[in-house]
């Protein structure tokens, strides 16, 4: 294994953003992965980054962002077999030691997503900032092959709207809901195969909701015309939208929900958040749930809600509670 770091010597104009570049070679790799197994992984040697331009005489070199590569080459538990996983993760400096700091609050990750013989790469750039208080600015790619090429915003003004409608969602409670058929087919695989199908309701003008409330269901579809959410709902609220989001295929409102759900993490919704992230494979939430129960083993593990994980974990999943006990998230 082998690894060097280059940095660029160049400096822009407010002179503090530094770039470096990190390559870390896994010798005999196909070997390597022939030999391990799922949640095996391999390390890479040390780097810093930023590390401090020498640039001016006497400045002194700064240690403070030390990391280290960590590579699944078969995935970890819950995730889908095809992916190979590289995680970024940073090592305790001085700051942390001092004041007993064993984590720190975000775990940047870079996934490889292989199918069918082609390569996608979602990688983000980080930025580091030496007079922001060392920063970090996290950068999304610009054209994900996922989104939709067509602004949600584009269509809130016709949410609801009878002059532009063709369908209309009806409750228990006599409540309506009117939506166009093509809107949601865009913006959702279950809403096109409902509607492309030879269901009765595929083309209906009228479709009766009756497992659903007529709130969750009315946010999810305002979700699909503006792409925004309410910003005050309630943790129950948000979960019954996630759920409706991952039955709907609704990949955006999931991001979202996600999101959402795992600031509202605590001593009440923990188990429910870990459950949902180990069902619906979503890494943010069972990293949330996970973490909590690491850090509040003593108060939580003769509680129900421990009782409850227990009673709906699989082995996976309690091998995974265990490695948390252990060694943290």
């Amino acid at each position: 294994m082998n690894a060097k770091q280059k940095s660029n010597p160049e400096l822009n104009k407010d002179d503090f953003f530094h770039l470096t570049s990190y390559i870390w070679i896994v010798k005999d790799f196909q070997d390597v992965y022939s030999h391990m197994e799922t949640s095996q992984f391999i390390l890479s040697e040390r780097f810093y980054s930023p590390s401090t331009p020498l640039t001016k005489e006497g400045q002194e070199k700064k240690d403070d962002n030390i990391w280290r590569f960590l590579l699944y080459p078969r995935g970890k538990v819950g995730v889908p077999k095809e992916h190979m996983s590289l995680f970024l993760f940073p090592l305790p400096n001085e700051y942390d030691k001092q004041r007993r700091i064993f984590y720190r609050q975000a775990i940047y990750r870079i996934e490889i997503f292989v199918n069918n013989n082609e390569t996608c790469t979602n990688i983000s750039s980080i930025h580091f900032y030496y007079d922001r208080e060392n920063t970090i600015e996290i950068c999304s790619p610009e054209n994900n092959p996922n989104e939709s090429i067509i602004p949600s915003s584009s269509f809130e003004n016709y949410f609801n709207d009878d002059s532009f409608s063709d369908i209309t969602f009806k409750f228990n409670c006599g409540s309506e809901i009117r939506a166009s058929r093509l809107v949601l087919a865009m913006k959702s695989s279950y809403f096109k195969a409902l509607f492309q199908g030879n269901w009765k309701e595929s083309k209906s003008p009228v479709i009766s909701i009756k497992d659903v409330n007529f709130e969750c269901f009315k946010r999810m579809i305002y979700f699909l015309y503006s792409g925004r959410l309410d910003n005050e709902l309630s943790f129950e609220e948000l979960k019954d939208l996630y759920i409706e989001a991952d039955v709907r295929d609704i990949s955006d409102l999931k991001r979202e929900g996600s999101k959402r759900i795992v600031r509202l993490v605590d001593e009440t919704s923990w188990d429910e958040i870990l459950l949902m992230g180990w069902q619906t494979k979503n890494l943010e939430m069972k990293e949330a749930g996970l973490k909590y129960f690491s850090e509040n083993w003593m108060n939580i593990k003769n509680s129900d809600k421990m009782n409850n994980i227990i009673s709906n974990a699989n082995f996976d999943w309690l091998d995974e509670l265990f490695r948390a006990k252990l060694f943290g998230v």
